[in-house]
């Protein structure tokens, strides 16, 4: 039988509070569907002459403090009726006079959900709560919810936190009882700040227990793991993709040293000197030599590196990644060398998107991609560009041609040694080479054209109107008319200190 709404019971507003017997047994749902309503209409009072009280701050506190533990003491009375209707759902599923296909509720949660119109999230937080207080799981929790010093929310996250902490403070302690000891110690803290304080400072003092647990060199089991270990896909936010990892102690150095070149030293520029932990370059009477100059010579300020740590960490990562797939000793998938693959049609390739006309371009795995990525892994050659035509077949898939060849390649590191962006002071290990003039754009594959560029000033070249233009032989790279009016051509002298005085390097 369905109840009847409490909400339609309205009885007069003036008529005061009925008292509850105290044998409880007796009483009926009606007759507590009629007191709720009753406490309803009091409550509407409440408000009316809160809002037109004179009173002042203090005394406004304690009213507060008292309208707060009210509104606990109604969550007691929401984590009750939840249990309650859990109890009566599954005394009817065992009674088999109800079934999920006789009634459209197919659970407690579900049939509050639709009721209360709350979040199946919320009616399962009442339920835990209630359980946790019923079964003596957590009793300090259960002692403060009783009296209505803690919310449903606040109880339900102390619960989780607990939850969460128990393998570790079981794996800690030598022995049964002093696991027990100290969940105890744990959870009469939390309890105690959430009382006394408030949900933020909590929650800090869960983050301080979790800290001293991790720090006594707790491992996780594998259970924790198969919960939280992993890579996770979290979706495109402003054209990044976002990833979330959690990683064991041995993943995590592994990580570490995969990043650590490109994070160290830890300078934010290119700035040298004792503090940047880049060592200056001094000439034979101990004069600092210039990282960078002009094209008549004259020493120029380097311009900074405006990288974020975070960015500084996936360069260097992704750095990694470039040199497992270029070296060809991954796992093979499919028969094949794992390999970049991506589609794009001739014309985009090689015109910049002025229209909003289609057109083709996108990587096996990512999906669509934008022609200007494209472009610039169109310079290295762990790429495979399937270009198509404009009936989409295929006109070229990677010609070697784009490629610049090994004696190639010994030349150019021995020309620009590193990053040829003035300042930058990354080795040719951690450099691709790039065609000056685009090869998609009709650039030729030549030292001429060629320059070595770190990951970070490859997306710099590619994404901004920065340019580099070759002078005897030498990159010089042009900065944006917005960043230098005077857009002076600048070169990088930091891997060639000894021809600081000189115009040109010769391969």
């Amino acid at each position: 039988m369905e109840t009847v709404n409490p909400a339609l019971l309205k009885p007069d507003p003036s008529s005061p509070i009925p008292s509850i017997s105290t044998d409880v047994s007796r009483l009926s749902v009606a007759e507590l569907r009629e007191y709720v309503a009753s406490v309803q209409n009091h409550i509407d009072a409440l408000v009316l002459a809160v809002d037109g009280v004179a009173t002042g701050a203090s005394e406004l506190d304690h009213l507060a403090a008292g309208v707060e533990e009210l509104s606990h003491q109604v969550g007691r009375l929401q984590v009750k009726a939840a249990v309650r209707m859990e109890s009566v759902v599954q005394e009817l599923k065992d009674s088999q006079t109800f079934t999920p296909r006789r009634s459209r509720f197919r659970s407690a949660t579900e049939r509050l959900s639709q009721v209360l119109h709350v979040n199946p999230a919320e009616v399962q937080k009442r339920l835990d709560v209630a359980h946790a207080v019923s079964e003596a799981v957590a009793p300090a929790v259960a002692d403060a919810f009783a009296q209505g010093l803690l919310t449903v929310g606040v109880a339900a996250r102390i619960m989780s936190a607990l939850e969460r902490l128990e393998p570790a403070i079981e794996q800690l302690s030598p022995t049964r009882e002093e696991a027990e000891a100290l969940k105890w110690k744990v959870e009469s803290d939390l309890v105690g700040i959430a009382v006394s304080g408030t949900p933020s400072a909590m929650e800090r003092q869960v983050r301080v227990w979790q800290h001293q647990l991790d720090a006594q060199g707790v491992l996780p089991t594998r259970e924790v793991k198969r919960e939280l270990q992993g890579a996770f896909f979290k979706g495109k936010k402003m054209g990044l993709f976002e990833w979330t990892f959690r990683l064991d102690e041995l993943q995590q150095e592994q990580f570490l040293t995969a990043v650590a070149p490109e994070v160290n030293p830890r300078t934010p520029d290119h700035v040298v000197g004792s503090d940047s932990g880049v060592v200056p370059l001094l000439d034979i009477d101990g004069l600092e030599i210039p990282v960078a100059m002009d094209e008549s010579g004259k020493p120029v300020e380097p311009p900074k590196d405006d990288r974020s740590l975070g960015q500084k960490r996936l360069d260097g990562l992704m750095h990694a990644v470039t040199t497992a797939l270029s070296t060809g000793k991954l796992s093979r998938h499919g028969g094949y060398q794992p390999q970049v693959v991506v589609n794009i049609d001739h014309k985009t390739l090689q015109d910049e998107l002025t229209t909003h006309e289609l057109f083709r371009s996108d990587a096996v795995h990512s999906g669509p991609m934008n022609p200007i990525s494209i472009r610039q892994l169109a310079c290295n050659a762990e790429l495979i560009p399937v270009v198509l035509g404009s009936a989409s077949q295929v006109v070229d898939a990677g010609s070697r041609k784009r490629l610049f060849t090994a004696e190639q390649r010994k030349l150019l590191y021995a020309r620009d040694r590193g990053c040829t962006f003035p300042g930058c002071t990354r080795g040719v290990d951690r450099c691709e080479a790039h065609h000056v003039h685009e090869y998609s754009k009709g650039g030729v594959t030549t030292l001429e054209n060629a320059a070595m560029v770190c990951s970070h000033h490859h997306h710099l070249v590619h994404e901004t109107p920065w340019t580099i233009q070759m002078r005897q032989g030498v990159p010089y790279w042009q900065p944006p008319i917005d960043e230098e009016p005077d857009q002076p051509l600048m070169r990088n002298l930091y891997f060639h200190p000894e021809k600081a005085g000189q115009l040109a390097l010769s391969a």
